[in-house]
């Protein structure tokens, strides 16, 4: 598994919140695509979905999580779907088969990682799916998972205080 830092740039989302099982995120892809293609709307990326839960730690029908899909021009929001950007950030990113290497074990391994070479995990885990999920059964799944970081700043408290000063 290659483990990378990179940066995202800042891109425009056509995007549904969502609460429940993750059985449901193909119906709501379908429910973006719908939209996109009644709205003759361009897309510039791969669609994702963020978890704002852990998976692990809540049932399932508790999950709390978006669906989107970056899109761009001058795009309005319809019934559940809304528009938003989401601002330049920096990420550490591993590419899986969700077939043979997704597992709860490739978060921790990202988690560790960034923390290991100076970053602090600064929001919730996002998958980028590489080929379309309504498409492709599971196991040809190929996700990019990645985890947003900030660089940690060592500034010892005596730095601090002549900084202030």
């Amino acid at each position: 598994m290659e483990i990378k830092f990179k940066s995202v740039k800042e891109q425009q989302v056509a995007y549904i919140i969502a609460t429940g099982h993750c059985n449901q995120i193909p119906k709501i892809f379908g429910k973006l695509r719908v939209y996109i293609a009644k709205n003759s709307i361009n897309t510039t990326g791969y669609p994702y979905c963020t978890f704002f839960n852990n998976t692990l730690e809540v049932p399932p029908e508790e999950l709390h999580y978006e669906i989107g899909i970056p899109v761009i021009g001058d795009v309005p929001g319809e019934d559940t779907i809304q528009i938003k950007k989401i601002h330049g950030h920096q990420v550490v990113s591993t590419i899986c088969n969700e077939s043979s290497e997704y597992t709860e074990q490739l978060y921790h391994t990202l988690m560790e990682y960034a923390v290991k070479n100076g970053y602090l995990i600064s929001g919730p885990a996002t998958e980028i799916y590489l080929n379309d999920p309504i498409e492709v059964s599971q196991s040809e799944h190929s996700v990019e998972v990645r985890f947003p970081v900030i660089k940690k700043i060592n500034i010892r408290l005596w730095q601090l205080f002549f900084y202030v000063i």
